[in-house]
């Protein structure tokens, strides 16, 4: 549900019900934090942005994602069932959850939910419901009009953040893997008197559609940590990682591929420790003796990292992030290109291209020579001291 594909609500339990559709996240905020985000964050100033409006998609978090109550731009879209035109509306799971149930349904059939135990499989964490009687006018009186995905998404962006960011007692990490949304009525469920609302949680995937996760949000790392190897889509108009970062195949093209995750618990303090936010210059001097060494076991050794041009770079965690209890940041493998990222396409341990060519290993430099950075980096990313433009494509 956090996207805004909502479930229709109330079909008949038995029968294969339709329940609100949630919001999908379209694109994350368009505002960063003066310091880095996350994965989302790293790549966010070349951004990767992580949203805190998670079902709604589009916004990022209340606290956070679009740091501090951002607001979302995602349009949700909904779909309807095929239930005949006079049955009668039922309760179901979305109709009666409240705060704390977790919902999962069918991929792409958020019309069939089902509430499950969270510590099982899930796709929408439910923050609270959204009280309609506090929305201007006659908007969702019993002749209204269906307002619509568009409207719901606002909607969703003007008043799930607070809901969310209270059920949360603001420890929504605003670079984090989560985001808030929103499940509302289809036009079909709408016709026959829906009106509930309900705001809450996803970790938003491929499509602004919500993946499963197992976990309340509150008891999970917030943090992104893809396995070694993961391959994260890049937008080729603007070179910056997809919003929502989205793991793609990695012989499609993709901005960057992780080597690895790095938790910085044993470091700085775990979640309960109560240990102070360390400085990003902390973080950097203590990541600059990780990244590199395991860049070069991902790929077998420096020569072959060597080979690939590709910088190592890694993200950091803001000060909202972690007082939200994120520890776990990225490594990974890229290439800063005019702004932005270089497009690659493959797998760097096996035939790479970098914006369609080959990579050309530069001579190897005289000791001591430190080559310049081509264009800027985002917040908590190192250069490769032997860093090279990016071939043009």
């Amino acid at each position: 549900m956090g996207a805004e594909e909502g479930v229709e609500a109330g079909a008949e339990e038995s029968d294969e019900p339709e329940t609100e559709r949630p919001v999908v996240d379209d694109e994350a905020a368009t505002a960063e934090p003066a310091r880095r985000r996350g994965v989302s964050g790293v790549l966010a100033a070349n951004p990767m942005r992580v949203v805190l409006a998670a079902i709604v998609i589009g916004a990022i978090v209340a606290g956070g994602i679009a740091f501090a109550l951002g607001s979302f731009t995602d349009n949700g879209n909904v779909g309807s069932t095929d239930i005949g035109e006079n049955e009668r509306l039922t309760q179901n799971a979305f109709t009666r959850s409240v705060a704390g149930d977790c919902l999962d349904w069918p991929d792409g059939q958020p019309g069939q939910p089902s509430k499950v135990a969270c510590d099982q499989l899930h796709r929408f964490e439910v923050a609270g419901p959204l009280n309609t009687a506090l929305l201007p006018g006659s908007e969702f009186g019993d002749s209204a009009a269906w307002p619509g995905a568009e409207r719901f998404a606002a909607i969703r962006d003007e008043q799930c953040p607070v809901i969310v960011d209270d059920y949360l007692q603001g420890k929504l990490d605003p670079q984090g893997r989560f985001s808030v949304g929103m499940m509302y009525p289809s036009q079909a469920q709408w016709d026959k008197g829906a009106r509930e609302l309900r705001c809450g949680l996803q970790q938003t995937g491929k499509g602004g559609q919500p993946d499963q996760v197992a976990g309340r949000v509150i008891d999970n790392d917030q943090s992104f940590s893809w396995p070694p190897g993961t391959c994260i889509g890049i937008d080729q108009q603007t070179r910056r990682p997809t919003v929502p970062a989205t793991v793609v195949g990695c012989s499609e093209p993709h901005a960057f591929q992780t080597t690895g995750i790095v938790d910085l618990s044993a470091r700085f303090g775990n979640r309960t420790s109560g240990k102070p936010w360390p400085q990003i210059d902390d973080q950097n001097k203590f990541l600059a003796g990780i990244c590199p060494a395991q860049a070069q076991r991902f790929l077998g050794g420096k020569e072959k990292l060597d080979a690939t041009t590709l910088n190592t770079q890694w993200s950091v965690i803001s000060e909202p992030s972690w007082l939200a209890g994120s520890r776990k940041v990225v490594c990974y493998i890229g290439l800063p290109d005019r702004g932005g990222f270089a497009t690659l396409v493959g797998d760097a341990r096996q035939t790479l291209l970098i914006n369609g060519k080959l990579p050309a290993p530069p001579p190897q430099a005289p000791p001591g020579r430190v080559l310049p950075t081509p264009v800027p980096l985002p917040p908590g990313i190192q250069p490769n001291p032997e860093e090279v433009p990016a071939p043009a494509g």
